[in-house]
């Protein structure tokens, strides 16, 4: 442990890095011969490992913004020589173990991924580790090796957030008997999957629920369904479009509550965005800290999130993230704290577990903007559940 704490930390000022500053993995090495200035520089670098998936692949494409957030955060250390970011591809979640050796055996001190909801579980598993990881996703079990940290991307970690903001804001309908909540969803795959999870966040923060999937030609008869019912408020697990069909439905004085997925200012058409948040005004939301503070958090990465879209700049924040942390779990820091944070003020203690704890902005839907709210809003959760394909 106190050689690693004698490596030279990546402590970096945040800003894009080019892809040369990547190497490829150890396969590509020439063979042993005499040393070279170049290797010498080489071999006294802090190397990092970036577990990737195949290029070409699914997940190398969805998981495309989290690793260009990772070489952003890593540019400064990159260039100036003290850190050396190696690739290393894993086609195979049960060869994640071999992987990480290979990467140990290479030198390298700290493993950034994989993403892979399966690679994560394998790793997990392990008994030990033979070097420190940050697993972009959360395994299912509550055990993992002691060098194991995990920052979770899934939608479920949001809604058991959204969850509990929604049961204490509406404490005062519990008492006048109306203790459910109704959740409004699609047969779309993906809403059903979130309907399901606000479910069960909602019975495990002490509330009822019920899911009704609902049609087009269904929407005309909503309100007369609605008539007479009592429900503490409304969740939307639909997109924003959607939702904002059937806001003006609802009862204007039912809270109503969506994921980011629900909200509409994540719309590329302002004026769209406009429209469906004059729907959807007042309904409680949660965003990342990186899109409710562009100016200050993310002004060093404008170039660079200047082409992703939304979700894409989310990705992006992910990764720079997963840098951040592992700058810190790369010592072993057994408790660690990045308060400004682009996915939430973030905190890990190793007596707890190994996963990271994520705090979102909750943000009320307006037709102008999302408003930010106070710190007092603030709820602290662990990130839960999986991430379809990630």
């Amino acid at each position: 442990m106190t050689s690693l704490v004698n490596r030279i930390l990546c402590r970096v000022s945040l800003s894009l890095i080019t892809a040369a500053a990547v190497t490829t993995a150890a396969a590509q090495q020439s063979e042993i011969g005499p040393t070279t200035d170049a290797q010498v520089q080489s071999q006294n670098k802090t190397k990092i490992a970036l577990i990737v998936s195949p290029k070409g692949s699914v997940l190398s494409e969805a998981a495309a913004p989290i690793q260009q957030g990772i070489l952003a955060a890593s540019r400064e250390a990159t260039a100036s020589g003290a850190c050396e970011l190696v690739q290393y591809e894993l086609s195979n979640p049960q060869d994640a173990g071999a992987v990480l050796k290979k990467a140990a055996d290479d030198g390298a001190v700290l493993a950034i991924g994989p993403v892979s909801r399966d690679a994560v579980q394998t790793i997990s598993e392990m008994p030990y580790l033979p070097l420190p990881v940050v697993a972009i996703n959360r395994p299912s079990g509550e055990t993992a090796p002691e060098l194991f940290l995990s920052i979770d991307i899934s939608a479920e970690s949001e809604v058991e957030q959204l969850a509990k903001i929604a049961v204490e804001n509406t404490a005062q309908k519990a008492d006048l008997a109306a203790n459910n909540f109704v959740i409004l969803t699609t047969q779309d795959p993906y809403d059903e999957r979130l309907a399901r999870a606000m479910e069960a966040a909602l019975v495990k923060a002490g509330a009822g629920a019920e899911r009704r999937h609902i049609s087009s030609d269904q929407i005309a008869y909503l309100r007369q369904e609605m008539r007479g019912k009592a429900f503490r408020g409304a969740f939307f697990a639909m997109n924003a479009q959607n939702a904002s069909l059937l806001r003006p439905y609802l009862p204007p004085e039912l809270p109503v509550f969506g994921t980011s997925y629900s909200n509409p200012m994540h719309q590329k058409d302002s004026m769209l965005a406009k429209t469906q948040s004059n729907d959807l005004n007042g309904m409680i939301t949660l965003e990342i800290p990186a899109e409710e503070n562009t100016s200050t958090l993310v002004a060093q990465y404008k170039g660079e999130r200047e082409n992703l879209s939304l979700e894409e700049l989310q990705m992006f924040s992910v990764g720079v993230d997963a840098w951040t942390l592992g700058t810190k779990w790369i010592d072993w820091a057994r408790r660690i704290e990045v308060p400004d944070g682009l996915t939430g003020r973030l905190s890990f203690d190793k007596d707890s577990g190994s996963k990271v704890k994520r705090e979102l902005v909750k943000t009320v839907v307006g037709p102008n903007k999302t408003g930010k709210a106070s710190e007092e809003d603030l709820v602290q959760f662990t990130e839960s559940a999986e991430e379809a394909g990630l």
